[in-house]
């Protein structure tokens, strides 16, 4: 094979740009293996890894049409990655029929009561939805009391509420033996959790939603102002995350019982606090889960952000993820053989 030996003033240009991105794909390598805390206002560039990853992917076919030995530097990209699965889709998954206890896990968005859809029956329809599914517990995110009527279906519940009436909650038609909440260093409920028993067996299932980067890119100023001020809010974003999960985790591991969490993470399968949860624990998606699993419209970008993690002395059988747009999430369901 002859590879190209001369190179014009537009290919040093493109290959500075290469060089640059993949500099950027190393450095979401590190923030994804690894809690570095003088990285950290660059830490909400792992939501984004799958377009850089893209992005190197058409630099490889550029050099690669072009017989240009500066390939090697993309192609090096993709052996790193060459075995990781896009996070929100899995194929060649054997589906199982659901059966068993159901678990769902759904961020509700207060139940639109700030009507960002433009839709006064939202709550209402959320609450027809669940009753049809008729999970045996769901665990709620962005839980506005107000609309406690809607669960009225179902016979026990745990509610925590941290600011006003927004907090965390659980309902369930099984007896909950106990309820207990997740406390951060700074005093916040970044957890909730049941203790049930199913088929003589008794579970804890727990209940989080981790600090959001709340960062969203179609409405970025080129300016100063709004670079410094997403650095900020990064970096102050990822060590309440990293906080959050070190605490949750801690409580899990000394869990009596064989947990299951349901949590809206807010950060996606190539962050570190992911990571160190998927080591402990299953990801459901990842083990039955199959085809697109994006669980929010994040701008441009469709990402996974919804887990439903479980002790790995529990099975699961079926996932499943809710295609309906009550909220900016989409509920997601695992049925589980215990």
């Amino acid at each position: 094979m002859i590879f190209v030996k001369n190179r014009t003033f537009f290919s040093k240009i493109i290959l500075l740009l290469n060089l640059a991105l993949i500099a950027l794909i190393a450095l979401c390598y590190l923030l994804s293996n690894y809690h570095l805390e003088g990285l950290s206002s660059f830490s909400v560039l792992v939501i984004f890894l799958p377009v850089l990853l893209s992005f190197n992917f058409l630099f490889f076919i550029y050099w690669a049409i072009k017989l240009d030995t500066r390939f090697i530097f993309s192609f090096l990209v993709l052996l790193v990655y060459l075995d990781k699965p896009i996070s929100f889709f899995q194929n060649e998954k054997i589906v199982t029929e659901p059966s068993g206890l159901q678990i769902m896990s759904y961020n509700v968005r207060l139940f639109n009561h700030y009507n960002w859809i433009k839709d006064n029956y939202t709550g209402n329809k959320i609450k027809t939805f669940v009753n049809n599914i008729e999970p045996d517990f769901i665990a709620i995110q962005e839980f506005h009391d107000d609309y406690k009527e809607l669960m009225n279906k179902y016979k026990y519940s745990h509610v925590v509420l941290n600011e006003g009436n927004v907090g965390l909650a659980i309902f369930g038609n099984s007896k909950m033996i106990n309820r207990g909440n997740v406390i951060s260093s700074d005093k916040r409920k970044i957890a909730i959790y049941v203790d049930f028993i199913y088929q003589k067996d008794t579970l804890r299932l727990y209940n989080s939603h981790f600090k959001s980067y709340n960062i969203n890119p179609l409405s970025f100023k080129p300016d100063k102002k709004t670079f410094k001020d997403v650095f900020k809010k990064t970096k102050s974003v990822y060590n309440i995350q990293n906080d959050e999960c070190l605490i949750l985790v801690d409580h899990m591991n000394k869990s009596p019982y064989p947990p299951i969490l349901a949590v809206d993470l807010n950060n996606t399968t190539d962050s570190f606090v992911y990571k160190k949860i998927n080591d402990l624990y299953f990801d459901s998606y990842v083990q039955k889960g199959f085809e697109f699993g994006a669980t929010y419209g994040f701008s441009f970008l469709p990402i996974r952000i919804d887990y439903i993690f479980y002790s790995k002395l529990i099975k699961a059988n079926s996932y499943q993820i809710h295609n309906v747009k009550f909220s900016d999430h989409k509920p997601i369901s695992v049925f589980f053989n215990i």
